[in-house]
């Protein structure tokens, strides 16, 4: 029967994979982030508390509780395309601008290189 050796540099090799850190190559950027939608996109902690003989068991009660619920996520959904809505106009101002700008800076550019030229 022959013997077998543990291969050392296997052994070493292994715990310096085992021991390195892999998350330096997952690492991604962040995007941008925009000041408006900062309060909006946080998560929010809400604790309920209710009294289990209080809570509605008719039909109509419940009905009027999911109703309440989808009347405050529409809202909420609202007031969110307001702001990304309010967001992109601006944008859109910005963009208006400079196209300005580049038609001002082309004009002169045009006018520069027609003195040079005589």
């Amino acid at each position: 029967m022959a013997r077998r050796y543990i291969n050392r540099n296997t052994k070493e090799r292994f715990k310096r994979l085992a021991s390195y850190d892999d998350s330096s190559k997952h690492v991604t950027e962040k995007g941008p982030t925009i000041p408006e939608f900062d309060e909006t996109l946080k998560p929010k902690r809400i604790i309920y508390l209710k009294d289990i003989e209080s809570h509605p068991n008719t039909f109509e009660g419940i009905v009027n509780e999911k109703i309440t619920d989808l009347c405050d996520v529409a809202e909420e959904t609202s007031q969110y395309i307001k702001q990304v809505n309010q967001h992109l106009d601006k944008q859109k101002i910005k963009i208006e601008e400079l196209k300005e700008l580049q038609k001002v800076y082309e004009s002169q550019m045009r006018s520069l290189e027609g003195k040079s030229e005589n």
